[in-house]
């Protein structure tokens, strides 16, 4: 009962304080691991290094991230993946709607990324015309040919390809296809890549696609 008590009064009191605006933060990942429902990041943040943990995500080596910090943890033990931490950072992802496959975000340019315009499979779109022709393809099967140029493996039980033809511009020029199995897939793969249009999908933690490609199969050209 006093436990109880106690708890009750440290909540109000903790609800009475003046909240602290969460700090922004951009920064560059350069090692990630998942556990247990979480991302861990090791960011550079303008030479300053440390560990970030968020709600799991897709993320990669090289990526920007953007987050909020919540709080600092010291001497952190995570027993999912058996590490210590001396302190770690529990954050949010940047509430702003970011899309994960924009360059601009990311500020990298992949190297499978194809130099010319590739010719489109028959029947099928290219991924400029698919981001252009959105809202009238949404629920339709669109067929793709297009380079891999980034799998992120594994993230909410399935895989997000990305995908580039050599059409569009920033932000209309990589397409992500999700599946449930691209195994057979690799970076660098030419591939036509087959599923169903989906539209402003918002999969929370600031992962918003104005277009994505769901339920994928993917066929090696």
């Amino acid at each position: 009962m006093r436990t109880l008590l106690f708890l009750i009064i440290l909540t109000a009191a903790l609800s009475a304080m003046p909240t602290k605006s969460p700090t922004h933060h951009v920064a560059t990942v350069i090692e990630t691991m998942n556990a247990g429902g979480y991302t861990y990041m090791h960011v550079d943040e303008h030479g300053k290094r440390y560990w970030v943990a968020v709600t799991q995500m897709p993320v990669e080596k090289g990526d920007s991230v953007a987050f909020e910090a919540q709080m600092w943890m010291p001497n952190f033990e995570s027993r999912t993946l058996h590490r210590k931490f001396d302190r770690i950072m529990f954050a949010v992802a940047a509430p702003t709607k970011m899309q994960m496959h924009n360059p601009r975000l990311q500020n990298i340019t992949p190297k499978t990324a194809p130099k010319k315009r590739m010719r489109k499979a028959d029947g099928g779109y290219s991924v400029e015309e698919v981001f252009t022709h959105r809202a009238t393809l949404k629920g339709q099967t669109v067929k793709v040919r297009g380079i891999v140029t980034k799998i992120s493996r594994g993230i909410m039980k399935r895989d997000w390809v990305h995908l580039e033809d050599g059409s569009g511009r920033p932000g209309t020029d990589d397409l992500v296809f999700t599946s449930a199995h691209a195994s057979g897939i690799h970076t660098g793969d030419t591939v036509i890549a087959e599923g169903t249009v989906e539209t402003d999908k918002d999969f929370g933690y600031g992962y918003f696609y104005p277009v994505i490609i769901e339920r994928s199969r993917f066929e090696r050209q």
